[in-house]
């Protein structure tokens, strides 16, 4: 192993052109396409939704999800016996724990820094019920 290893800007703009994620470390399940990740035990990443996005409601039973948003607006539905919505915008940084199920909305133009710990793919998907479809279906 080198003793830097980096991925530069330019490199990494140029993927999320591409491919609206795109992973910095983290041990993948799956080769990236447009982007060589760097093999860590931490999972750090960027989501840049250039247009309204709903993403599939899910939880981490073992991985703690940090969130930083780099621009634009991201709300996230805490999903439980009453689901609770949170807005965060340009400079609010979140942290959902593990086994916490919940739902993200992205507004046209949102990107996110996100790191996982550990970096591993524990994700697991969450079913969808009419309220969660009608609450992903738009912005408001």
């Amino acid at each position: 192993m080198e003793s830097l290893e980096f991925i530069r800007g330019a490199n990494i703009n140029q993927a999320l052109e591409k491919k609206y994620r795109q992973y910095l470390t983290g041990h993948l399940q799956y080769p990236q396409e447009h982007l060589e990740h760097i093999d860590d035990d931490i999972e750090i990443g960027i989501s840049y939704y250039q247009a309204f996005t709903a993403d599939t409601p899910h939880k981490h039973p073992i991985a703690t999800e940090h969130g930083y948003v780099l621009q634009g607006s991201i709300k996230v539905l805490v999903l439980g016996e009453e689901p609770q919505e949170y807005q965060f915008d340009a400079g609010d940084f979140f942290v959902l724990r593990p086994g916490v199920g919940y739902a993200t909305k992205n507004a046209p133009g949102t990107k996110i820094l996100f790191v996982k710990a550990p970096g591993i793919n524990d994700k697991t998907i969450i079913p969808l019920t009419d309220a969660l479809t009608e609450w992903a279906g738009s912005w408001d």
